[in-house]
């Protein structure tokens, strides 16, 4: 039975899993398992490829070399043209709206994504200054770098083995890999590595090659009831999937068993019509383009606004924007692109793109310098030399201030107290005490800290700064605890943790809470470069930090010899993110150290008490 003849409802499946994928892109509430849509295009994908290369096996005139040559010069112009275009555009528009420390992470990106190699770079990406991951405009180009991986091992699978083998061979790939990235995922916890990694995506690639396998060598199945029940079971996955525990491994089965029950029924019943309907058949054909348009869109716009969640006016603007350069890309890149006839408009689209490709990478920096404000001293640029803090590793003995003193305090706390490392060697050289500072990104150090909710990149930095932190928690008189509260306070194990330790923890010490500072919607540094490009962008503060500090008030009132210190109110935030005409804020949360140096000053009347025999008898308001 041929298995490559022409199926509508093949289109309408891609139709069904982009939407999926876009809806959940959007908005990852109205469809919390929508990304199921990358694992029911792989099954596609490995159908067809298996399709593809048995109906050339069979050829009278089959020969091995001409067969590879074929099938890799077909798939380099199916995914190719339009793929190179979206890198050379959005390069380009990365090169224009981004700050230059932004556009440096997104060369490594672009440098991994050019050779289909992003998702391993992605999977082992953790910068907690870089862009949040949903402002990554390439973060989409994992699931392309999978396939091209698949690519260049299907051939050798499908056409050096008979089909008997391979059918035995597939099956035991799915279900051994299957397990593999559950134990990975279940037993050794590593999920990052694991949702990006080709060994844990190649099962659904197997699962769509079986069902070609079987229906080149069977006759396919005829009950109309099957390819319902599989569309049913991909809606369902798009819906519940994030309920069923961490992905893929076995949990990614509920939507590739229902891609795999809609491909090995090719019959006219009522799914294949609705899935071949003329609407989803269009959206199909734009599938690719759609997916690849798409992600760049919403990333950029939400690094533009500086939310996650879009509004309506520039929701808009995503859905025109996206479905225009979908459009373009397809009728105007891809289709023309990969005919099989290679003519003059070939050739010139291609030598064209070429050109474009070659010429992007070096224009780039040269354009963002081009358009950037003109650049601020290094103290602008950030809250503290990274290399010579205790941020997530332990560099020297960790002290700041007056080292001669012998009135010692201890600083624990995440970034927003790594913050603190140039304030606390201020305020320690003039009130003549010293502090050790012990931090980790995302991480607030202390004991019983759920850092398993933190990115798997920080986990292990998290561990070995409360480890060492426990030392001099035991021997501490004085300890401050600095903290982004307006994220750490949304874990209720977090809050349970921080009401423990300063209850029951380090009793010998006098423990003080610094507030957090006000937060902002967007970085200045961002609004400051898009109003050089006269993109009118405010920072706007986000209030919800000063819940976030009531909140740790309630904590610290319940606690034993603890104060909190409330500095969010100080006259230098009245103006913020500029005071005395200096921009102080390094992005939307943290201080800069010029900003720093300013907190400082305002904010030493309070800490005079650390140099007492007893600051908490301290009246602190």
């Amino acid at each position: 039975m041929s298995t490559t003849h022409y199926r509508p409802d093949i289109q309408g499946l891609r139709a069904i899993a982009v939407l999926a994928v876009m809806l959940f892109h959007y908005n990852p509430a109205w469809l919390p398992g929508g990304f199921v849509g990358v694992d029911v295009f792989l099954v596609i994908s490995g159908y067809l490829i298996v399709c593809i290369l048995l109906q050339k096996k069979v050829q009278p005139d089959y020969r091995l070399t001409a067969t590879l040559r074929y099938f890799y010069i077909s798939r380099l112009k199916r995914i190719a043209p339009a793929y190179f275009a979206m890198l050379v555009l959005v390069s380009l528009l990365a090169a224009v709206l981004l700050l230059p420390q932004d556009l440096a992470i997104y060369k490594k990106g672009l440098d991994q994504a050019a050779w289909f190699h992003s998702n391993s770079y992605f999977s082992g990406f953790g910068d907690y200054f870089a862009p949040a991951s949903h402002e990554q405009p390439l973060l989409h180009t994992w699931s392309l770098a999978v396939e091209v991986q698949f690519y260049l091992l299907a051939p050798f699978l499908v056409l050096l083995f008979p089909v008997r083998a391979l059918k035995w061979m597939l099956g035991l790939l799915l279900v051994g890999l299957t397990v593999l990235a559950q134990y990975r995922l279940s037993v050794l916890d590593i999920h990052q590595d694991t949702y990006y990694s080709l060994y844990a995506r190649l099962p659904e690639f197997f699962a769509g090659g079986l069902i070609a396998a079987y229906s080149y060598s069977c006759k396919s199945g005829r009950h109309a009831w099957t390819a319902g029940a599989g569309l049913v079971l991909i809606l369902l996955a798009a819906v519940v999937q994030p309920r069923l525990g961490p992905f893929p491994g076995m949990q990614a089965l509920l939507p590739v068993v229902g891609a795999a029950l809609i491909l090995l029924n090719p019959s006219q019943g009522f799914t294949q019509r609705l899935l071949g309907s003329r609407p989803m058949v269009w959206v199909g054909q734009l599938s690719y383009s759609l997916y690849l348009w798409h992600w760049p869109v919403l990333a950029l716009l939400r690094y533009y606004t500086g939310e996650q969640l879009l509004d309506m006016p520039f929701s808009l603007l995503f859905l025109a924007l996206t479905l225009l350069l979908a459009t373009l890309s397809f009728y105007g890149v891809e289709a023309p692109l990969r005919a099989s006839r290679v003519g003059v408009r070939q050739v010139v689209g291609y030598g064209l793109l070429a050109c474009a490709t070659l010429v992007t990478v070096p224009s780039m920096a040269t354009l963002n310098q081009a358009l950037s404000p003109p650049p601020l001293p290094i103290e602008y640029q950030r809250y503290a030399e990274p290399a010579t803090i205790c941020h997530g590793q332990i560099v020297g003995d960790c002290l700041k201030g007056d080292l001669s003193s012998e009135t010692e305090v201890l600083v624990l706390g995440d970034s927003h107290a790594a913050m603190l490392n140039l304030f606390f060697d201020q305020l320690g050289k003039e009130q003549g005490f010293k502090a050790r500072i012990i931090t980790a990104s995302s991480c607030v150090t202390i004991p019983g800290f759920d850092f398993q909710r933190i990115a798997e990149w920080a986990q292990e930095a998290c561990q070995k700064q409360i480890k060492e932190a426990e030392t001099y928690i035991r021997q501490a008189n004085t300890i401050f605890l600095a903290g982004m509260w307006s994220w750490q306070l949304q874990s209720d194990r977090f809050r349970n943790a921080l009401a423990d330790f300063l209850k029951y923890g380090a009793p010998q010490a006098h423990k003080y809470v610094i507030s957090q500072i006000p937060l902002f919607n967007k970085s200045p540094m961002r609004s400051r470069r898009f109003d050089t490009l006269g993109l009118r962008n405010m920072a706007s503060r986000n209030d919800i930090y000063l819940a976030k500090n009531d909140a740790v008030k309630e904590i610290v009132e319940i606690g034993s010899n603890v104060m909190y210190l409330k500095l969010d109110d100080l006259s230098l935030f009245e103006q913020a993110p500029i005071f005395n005409g200096d921009i102080i804020y390094y992005d939307e949360s943290h201080m800069n150290e010029k900003g720093i140096s300013y907190y400082a000053g305002q904010a030493k009347k309070y800490f005079e008490f650390v140099i007492e025999k007893d600051p908490i008898a301290k009246e602190i308001k």
